[in-house]
Formats: structure tokens, sequence, C-alpha cells
């Protein structure tokens, strides 16, 4: 039997185990935190603001005048736990206020993925579609590169970014050259910054995509979950299982799981399934380990070309003199 299919088998064996483990975890979370807007003319909308604490303000926005507060209420969430079930959101005025014309109602919820809501509110016919306001922007840099180590493979991982006030925050993890060697964990600054310009020729790919807030979220707390395995030595391959190719398996499982959580509430991304289920799957069952990474960003790419953004633009996003540093 060839390695790359023993590799494959071991892999598939244990990617079952863990991504049956993953999935009993992983679902599209409802959270109305933040603020949302509804249109109700081409002039006039409404902003509702929902803290933590179950509070919501109501703001009128009409024209370029500035937002005016119309009302406060508290608010509980009943049965949204399910993005295809409905549940409700429920009000009650503070004080004088109404909200929707009563002092108490509630809102049912329709559907909901990461950056919308679509409800029936009280009094108005058919449905309203609310849509996350978020001054911060968001992105996923995908970077693998060829050539780089003794077998011909290279550095591989996912760069993710929260851009305020116009300060980048940035998270990178995943293989990385230390001095010529392959190393996986969290990745410096310095080696990150290399792969946010333009790739250079066919041994380097490199995919940028603007994403949502809940996106960057989920791919953040993964990012930073691997950051943590590699740093206190609780990686789920190593050479003690026997294994010629402990860091990219790992490497598999990060890039894998970052990549299938962008679409966790909505198909937003064109995803390739990563899985080692032939005939579907053939960038693992022509691929060592090592290489697969850097196919399966290429491929990608490939998909979702239309999204990506061209270096010039990223550079005007995401100026690199205000890039925060751990």
């Amino acid at each position: 039997m060839k390695r790359n299919a023993i590799i494959s088998l071991v892999a598939l064996i244990i990617l079952g185990s863990i991504g049956t483990a993953l999935a009993q975890r992983k679902r599209c979370e409802f959270d109305i935190v933040g603020t949302w807007k509804a249109q109700i003319s081409t002039t006039e909308a409404r902003l509702y603001t929902f803290d933590d604490k179950g509070v919501v303000r109501v703001l009128s926005v009409s024209g370029t005048e500035q937002p005016r507060e119309v009302a406060t209420a508290k608010y509980s969430l009943e049965n949204l736990t399910n993005p295809k079930t409905p549940g409700e959101v429920s009000f009650t005025a503070t004080g004088k206020n109404r909200i929707f014309d009563r002092t108490k109602t509630a809102m049912k919820v329709v559907s909901f993925d990461d950056s919308s809501i679509t409800c029936e509110i009280p009094g108005l016919a058919g449905t309203t579609r609310w849509t996350k306001v978020d001054p911060d922007r968001y992105f996923i840099v995908l970077v693998a590169r060829q050539n780089e180590f003794y077998d011909r493979s290279g550095s591989a991982f996912p760069v993710v970014i929260k851009l305020a006030g116009g300060e980048a925050k940035i998270d990178a993890a995943g293989i990385f050259s230390d001095k010529g060697y392959a190393t996986f964990g969290a990745v410096p600054p310095d080696t990150y910054k290399e792969y946010l310009r333009e790739a250079r020729g066919d041994s380097e790919v490199i995919l940028r995509l603007e994403i949502n807030s809940r996106q960057y979220e989920r791919a953040s707390k993964i990012v930073q979950e691997w950051e943590r395995r590699a740093r206190e030595g609780m990686l789920l391959y190593t050479y003690d299982n026997s294994l010629s190719a402990p860091l990219p398996l790992n490497n598999i499982l990060l890039v894998k799981a970052v990549t299938e959580t962008l679409n966790l509430c909505q198909n937003d991304v064109d995803l390739y399934k990563l899985d080692y289920v032939l005939p579907n799957d053939w960038i693992t069952n022509e691929n060592g380990p090592e290489f697969v990474p850097f196919v399966y960003f290429k491929e990608l790419r490939r998909r979702n070309e239309a999204r990506h953004i061209e270096y010039k633009k990223f550079q005007e996003l995401v100026p690199l003199t205000r890039v925060a540093t751990r």
C-alpha cells in the first residue's frame, strides 16, 4: 500500500472520531447582541441596539440626520436554538416607552444567519429583514508555500484579522519556517506579515476574503485553540502516534476546522470538502499530508476568485504600519 494511502487511512479513522466529537459542539448560534438595522423606507430606518444585559435601545434614522432614540425596552429570547426553527424575542417597554406601538409584545424570528434576522413584527404584514451593523471589518487570509523545506513542502496557515479604529488585530497559526525548519504553532508577526503582500509566483498561494464578525469570532477561537495546543504540547498528532507526518496532519485539522466554520450559519464561501473520502476528495488522495493545505488553498482560491481581495485594495484596507502585535 502506498505511503499516502496508509496515512490517509489512519487520518480518516482519527478525523472521523474527532469530527464526530466536534460536530456535536458545532451549531449556528443565535446572537442578537449588537446593532441591527431595519429599512423602513428609502430615507428612514430603525436601529435596534441590544446589549448583553437584556436591554434594547431603538433609534430612528431619517436621511442624513443623527440617530434619535425613540424607545428602550427589556428583552428576552425564547426557543432560539436553531436557525430553521422559529423562535421569539419578547419585549417589555421601560417607563412610558412603547415598542412596536405596544408596552409588551413579542417578535417572531423566522430565520437567522451570521449577519441578518428575518422576523415577523406585530402590526406589520409579511416579514422584515434586519441586517447587522458593525463599524469594524474582518478578514481571513489563507496562505501557503511550496519548495521551502527539505521535502519541497512549505509554510501553510490561516490568518484572521479584525480591523477596528484603523488598527488591525491579527492571529495566525499553522506550519511556518523557523530558521528553515518546519514548526507548528502561533505564527510570529514578522512571519505572517510576509504573506500579507502579493503571492510570489506559482510556489505560493494567497486567498484574501472579507468575512463578518461571527465568522471571525469562530475562526479566531479555533486559531487560538491550536496556538494553545502547540504551546502546551497538547497536539492531537505526535511522533508518539507512530506517524511520520504529525505536524502536517495537525495542520490539516486546523485549516479544515477554520475554513468549515465560515459556512456554519450560511453558505457564504464556496468550500471544498476535505474529508479523506474518495472519490470526491481528490486532494488528500493525490497529495501527501505536507502538501494538502497548499493544494486545498489553491482550490479555494479558484472557487472564490470573484471574492478574492487583490493586494493593492487589501493594502489600503489593512495598512501594515498599523498592524497590532502580540
